[in-house]
């Protein structure tokens, strides 16, 4: 059992257990970086420049939220009043609805007008109270992209403005939204279209994503998507994080770079990036199927099983479901497993304990690896323990050893007891014969 937990520990160092993509799409994509995520299975669907640094834009709000979430207590009901002084920290060019000095508001409020309609006087005002200061807060953005392992991501302000220090990749914004995704509220929040935060004439704040909005999203308007966030700068392009639901599958897609110029310089007027997640989402539930591949109820493959009385097979199973979404026409013949397990293990044994891995193929390319676990738990004999010891012991090259020289030194023996009876019988048998005139008198 040593061995085999030695071999888990090592195999945990060095091999990192995922699901790996195939871009099974094969249209052109307008957008620098793009990133797609069955949030089912984590199997990526579509990966271009995923690693690419670039400028977040108001993506960066994403973050925010977070942040701001998880450092304000009551977000529902204490009141933050709205400063000049932080207001005037916000660029002039920075997106969304203006906010007032004296103005007050919930966090929960301001969490509105910062997603919806992408506010940047929300977002500072927002930083400003969470962290005691935007840059306090903007360290706290740092610190959590870290704990999120987003090693190509850093911030310089909570709103998204341009700066040459703030960037991250399209894969560390998908890391940022899936741990944003099921934070309380983030989805309600981004899946609105408009929201009335003022109590005055002015108009509900609407949303900057055409994609969920029925009334004002023309041609971009898509009813199987449901949020997140959008951004624009011209060093970033257009940008898009959103998610789409259908059949009981969800995926989120990553965009961004989206073209703002074409070749010759001209201005595109239509948002690439939303053009591309669209064409996406709809070729994907027209050609994909998410499959459960492998059921962590079924067992895989089998192993020898030590020190259990009438057992001396152990079965392996999945850790747990796997699913990879493929073509719809896809044949099971296609799948191809791999294992990394060993050839023996001994008891004690429990359920669920790691004993190696598999690798699955899809037609020659890999798609993703399994931890493969004990489905049973088995308790050691060590009535078996001790047999195998004593047997051990009988049939060790040592015990072989000694054994071949007690027995070649009794051959031996009995060779040499023989051969010295035998002489003693010949001389036994020695008579002497004595003549009429040579008998002896008395």
């Amino acid at each position: 059992m040593k061995k085999i937990l030695a071999f888990v520990f090592l195999f945990l160092i060095f091999c990192e257990c995922g699901v790996y993509g195939i871009n099974f799409y094969k249209n052109d994509i307008n957008s620098e970086s793009v990133y797609v995520i069955n949030k089912n299975s984590m199997a990526p669907i579509i990966e271009k420049n995923t690693k690419q640094r670039r400028s977040p834009a108001s993506l960066t709000k994403i973050m925010t939220y977070i942040v701001a979430c998880e450092n304000i207590k009551d977000v529902s009901n204490y009141k933050i009043k709205v400063r000049q002084d932080v207001l005037d920290m916000v660029d002039p060019e920075s997106s969304g609805c203006k906010l007032k000095d004296g103005e007050e508001f919930t966090a929960m409020e301001l969490f509105h007008c910062m997603m919806i309609c992408s506010s940047g006087y929300a977002a500072m005002v927002i930083a400003d109270y969470a962290g005691g200061g935007v840059e306090n807060f903007v360290d706290l953005m740092n610190q959590k992209a870290q704990e999120l392992g987003c090693n190509d991501t850093h911030f310089k302000n909570p709103d998204g403005i341009y700066d040459s220090e703030q960037y991250t990749t399209a894969e560390d914004m998908y890391k940022i939204t899936k741990y944003a995704m099921n934070l309380p509220e983030f989805l309600n929040i981004t899946g609105k279209s408009e929201y009335n935060l003022f109590n005055d004439n002015r108009d509900p704040i609407v949303t900057t994503n055409k994609m969920i909005d029925r009334k004002r999203g023309g041609e971009y308007y898509l009813p199987i998507v449901k949020g997140i966030k959008t951004g624009y700068l011209e060093q970033a392009g257009r940008c898009l994080i959103s998610y789409a639901e259908k059949n009981g599958e969800t995926y989120v897609a990553v965009v961004m770079g989206g073209p703002v110029k074409d070749k010759k310089g001209a201005k595109i007027e239509k948002n690439m990036a939303m053009v591309d997640t669209k064409n996406i989402y709809l070729w994907i539930f027209e050609n994909l199927v998410s499959a459960k591949l492998f059921s962590k109820d079924s067992p895989l493959k089998e192993i020898s099983l030590k020190y259990v009385w009438n057992h001396d097979k152990l079965l392996l199973s999945p850790q747990s479901d796997f699913y990879f979404s493929l073509p719809k026409n896809f044949s099971k013949d296609d799948i191809y497993v791999s294992f990394e397990i060993p050839d023996l293990v001994e008891a004690p044994v429990e359920a669920g304990d790691m004993m190696g891995t598999a690798e699955i193929f899809y037609k020659n390319e890999k798609i993703g690896d399994m931890n493969l676990v004990s489905s049973q738990t088995f308790k050691k004999n060590y009535l078996l323990v001790l047999n195998s010891f004593i047997c051990g012991m009988f049939l060790s090259p040592i015990s072989i050893m000694v054994f071949s020289l007690v027995m070649l030194f009794f051959v031996f023996y009995v060779l040499a007891f023989f051969r010295g009876n035998k002489k003693r019988k010949r001389r036994g048998n020695v008579r002497v014969f004595y003549g009429p005139g040579n008998r002896k008198k008395y």
